[in-house]
């Protein structure tokens, strides 16, 4: 069946205002975070709106929603649409975050003429803009497309998002997400908003926006996976194995709450960010560990100790400075640097650090292996 959309022409002020009110939404599950955008885009994107150059449409979802309104003096109820943002989110939180006054132009813009009267945008602030610029931008106005929420299926928005993504730098994590289902989406995101991900593990900025975070999570839950035979561990391999939720769903969620529940010991073992064991590329490998620990009932404090001397334990020899002799040796570094995503790497590395802690806690807490 073809999908029928509305399509409503509004001014930027007019959609600012819808976002304030909440009739504008942008927290869709298989929607990309804000700030993807790198550089002078933001700028760009104002300069565009300044010289009344074409802006993409936006596309929405709508839900119906009943609210209780006051229309002479009584309330009554009335159904109002949310619309939930499924493209163009980068596009109207950067419009919105320069009108409210968090960045400036870039300082290399070139004045725009409006009636023969050249105006300056070069470093500016929205409230730095002449009034004639302001009263522009906020009566420009940007095509929209919605489409009912109760006439379509999941599956139908899942294709629309990705198609429209399709030619445009969304990575390939982000669109496997798309097509992993929009309730699997939904609760992976919320997976990677646990606390641990942001106060205690070592992903950059970078990485949260692109959802690096993501990756590594579903990394865990594939390398727990006894039923995927994976190849190695690269980002095409997860996106392969992402697209298997939707017909899995119950183990992937056993796998999931294994994974969740680490992460809620790990988060009792560490008191403060942890920068070089919770990288990207030991992150899943210490989430196993931690996993083991809990079925050996090893306590917060004795993992805590494990881990300060792992730590110390795969650095370079001569950067070694807290332990002077090993009595637990690792070869943990074998398995690291290039070629570290090949399947036998991966692998060396739980293997090995698993390995290394069941051995640890054995000689120093006396801890019996079950």
């Amino acid at each position: 069946m073809a999908l029928e959309f509305t399509t409503v022409s509004w001014s930027i002020k007019q959609m600012l205002r819808m976002i304030e009110r909440e009739t504008i939404t942008f927290d869709y599950p298989i929607q990309r975070a804000e700030g993807q955008w790198k550089g002078n885009q933001s700028s760009l994107l104002m300069d565009s709106l300044s010289r009344n150059y074409p802006i993409p449409a936006l596309y929405f979802v709508g839900d119906k929603e009943e609210i209780l309104v006051e229309k002479k003096g009584k309330q009554v109820p009335e159904k109002i649409v949310i619309r939930s943002c499924l493209d163009g989110k980068q596009r109207l939180t950067n419009i919105r975050s320069f009108i409210i006054g968090e960045f400036s132009l870039d300082t290399n813009l070139k004045d725009v003429k409006v009636d023969g009267i050249d105006y300056e945008l070069a470093g500016k602030t929205f409230d730095e803009l002449d009034e004639v610029i302001q009263d522009l931008i906020l009566s420009r106005t940007l095509l929209t497309y919605t489409i009912d929420g109760e006439l379509v299926t999941d599956e139908e928005i899942e294709d629309l998002l990705y198609r429209l993504n399709n030619g445009t730098p969304m990575t390939l994590q982000q669109k496997s997400k798309a097509l992993m289902g929009i309730e699997w989406a939904s609760t992976i995101n919320k997976l990677g908003n646990h606390p641990f991900i942001h106060e205690l593990a070592a992903f950059s900025k970078t990485q949260l926006r692109t959802e690096g975070h993501i990756t590594a999570l579903v990394q865990t839950m594939m390398m727990l996976d006894k039923g995927f035979e994976y190849k190695n561990v690269t980002q095409s391999v997860i996106s392969e194995y992402m697209q298997s939720f939707r017909t899995d769903s119950e183990s992937k969620m056993e796998l999931l709450e294994k994974v969740r529940g680490a992460m809620d010991y790990l988060t009792n073992v560490l008191t403060r960010k942890e920068s070089t064991l919770l990288r990207k590329i030991h992150f899943p490998m210490v989430l196993m560990t931690a996993i083991d620990a809990q079925e050996q009932n090893i306590e917060h404090d004795q993992f805590a100790e494990w881990m300060m001397y792992f730590k110390e334990a795969i650095k370079p020899q001569q950067e070694q400075t807290i332990i002077e002799e090993y009595d637990v040796p690792t070869n943990y570094r074998e398995f690291m640097g290039s070629g570290s995503t090949d399947k036998s790497k991966a692998i060396g590395r739980l293997n090995e650090m698993k390995r290394h802690m069941k051995e640890y806690v054995k000689i120093y807490f006396g801890v019996k292996q079950s």
